[in-house]
């Protein structure tokens, strides 16, 4: 028999996940979990937890709860467009009336819609377990650490997440931003391949560059060193450079064959990207 609850703030629901440990899980929209099959003998619903619905700006970070859905965030301008023009392809509305932000890292797939431009935008996971009082202590990783492969993540049994939190410099200020994303159809349909590119071009010199590339490895792809090649460049040596550089991340992609699409087309189509965004 499986048992069921519905807390009524974050501090209970952890109770409860403390409790019952590895026996339980959380379920937020549950669009991921349930296709999957996955269950367990207690099931912590966090629908109602307004907690974890909540947006806000406070010193020059964006913080969006765990518990937002596609839905909410699309139509929340606090959110970057290019963002909320990632979720707007996921799936279907009903999927994003119910879908969360948090559903979507967790997950860890690299073909994960939002992943590349959380990558490329440094998000932070803030993750909330119990201290010894039984009061919320929280601790925060950057997503290349928290998502370690394909459906694994750095989440303590007793943990839950909390918050997904963007530095606002990271696309307010940047020039430029790219994304894309290689599917069967517009929507409804999982990523052969997506890209994130993120940049600022100051008086004909790089800045600041980030690159990211889903559905090519067992997680996004992000070299920060090949980033730092990149900074500081004139825009007349990078066109001078740029095949090299595209040559470079293609050692890095390490796309499959699947049913979706072939390794090939992956890995062309990454470089295509790529050179078309160098082409400042």
């Amino acid at each position: 028999m499986v048992k069921t609850y519905m807390p009524c703030s974050v501090l209970e629901a952890l109770r409860l996940k403390q409790e019952a440990q590895s026996e339980a899980i959380f379920v937020a929209g549950g669009t991921d979990i349930m296709p999957s099959g996955r269950t367990a003998p207690v099931l912590i619903y966090l629908q109602g937890l307004t907690e974890l619905q909540e947006v806000s700006k406070f010193d020059g970070v964006l913080r969006i709860g765990a518990g937002c859905t596609y839905t909410q965030l699309i139509g929340d301008e606090r959110i970057p467009k290019i963002l909320r023009e990632a979720m707007h392809e996921i799936a279907a509305p009903a999927i994003r009336n119910v879908g969360t932000i948090a559903g979507n890292i967790c997950n860890a797939s690299p073909a994960g819609d939002t992943l590349p431009l959380l990558y490329a935008m440094d998000a932070v996971i803030v993750m909330g377990s119990l201290d010894e009082q039984g009061q919320l202590r929280t601790r925060k990783l950057g997503i290349e650490a928290f998502i370690q492969g394909v459906r694994k993540i750095t989440l303590e049994p007793s943990e839950m997440v909390l918050a997904v939190e963007i530095p606002c410099n990271s696309y307010e200020q940047m020039t430029k931003l790219q994304r894309y994303k290689a599917g069967a159809r517009k929507a409804q349909a999982i990523a052969k391949l997506s890209f994130a590119g993120i940049c600022r071009v100051e008086d004909d010199v790089l800045q600041d560059v980030r690159l990211a590339f889903g559905a090519v490895g067992a997680t996004v792809i992000r070299s920060r060193k090949l980033e730092a090649k990149l900074k500081g460049l004139t825009l007349t040596e990078l066109a001078a450079r740029r095949t090299s550089i595209v040559q470079e991340y293609g050692e890095l992609l390490r796309p499959i064959d699947d049913q979706r699409s072939t390794a090939d087309y992956r890995r062309q189509v990454c470089l295509n990207l790529l050179e078309d965004f160098l082409s400042l």
